[in-house]
């Protein structure tokens, strides 16, 4: 991963999760403590910026895991890139309240679209994609659906992007560096 720099960040709806919305599930903390895990793993090999789509779930909680390690890291930065600009206004009351939290404290915050669009979701997970030199993602090829999280994970293959993948069930990591 020499030279790798910035990293986009994605992953499965929490509904193909056996958890569901459940974050107090133990599957759910191990997740996330895996995550935070290789998170902190791409950081010590140089990887300062980090970007999310800022969709709940991995999203959310990817980036929830690194503006808390931006308190003792300044050259650690996070770019949210939201669908639209009302994402969040049918989330319920406290993960509005996470989200609102998450881009006050962000680096950067932009979104692709001012109002909702049939392909938002999928067109800020390719912007994260575009602007990163590798992708970490909590994500089954044996789930696939065809969703826009199955569509950008073939859209960072196109790219030739390095993926870091954690299966959402047994939490095993694998890492591929596509050859171009």
């Amino acid at each position: 991963m020499c030279g790798t720099k910035s990293c986009a960040i994605l992953g499965h709806s929490p509904m193909r999760f056996a958890w569901g919305f459940d974050e107090e599930a133990v599957e759910c903390h191990g997740m996330k403590m895996e995550l935070a895990q290789q998170i902190m793993v791409l950081r010590q090999q140089g990887v300062t910026h980090f970007s999310v789509a800022c969709d709940y779930g991995v999203g959310l909680y990817a980036a929830e895991i690194i503006n808390a390690l931006r308190n003792d890291d300044p050259e650690l930065m996070l770019f949210c890139i939201t669908p639209y600009e009302e994402q969040a206004t049918k989330w319920t009351p406290e993960l509005r309240e996470r989200y609102f939290d998450m881009l006050v404290k962000c680096s950067h915050m932009t979104a692709v679209y001012t109002h909702k669009q049939p392909d938002a979701q999928l067109k800020a997970y390719r912007t994260i994609i575009r602007q990163s030199d590798m992708v970490l993602a909590v994500y089954d090829p044996a789930s696939a659906r065809g969703d826009d999280t199955d569509k950008a994970i073939s859209y960072a293959r196109e790219l030739h992007r390095p993926m870091l993948m954690i299966h959402p069930d047994t939490l095993k990591t694998t890492y591929s560096c596509v050859e171009v």
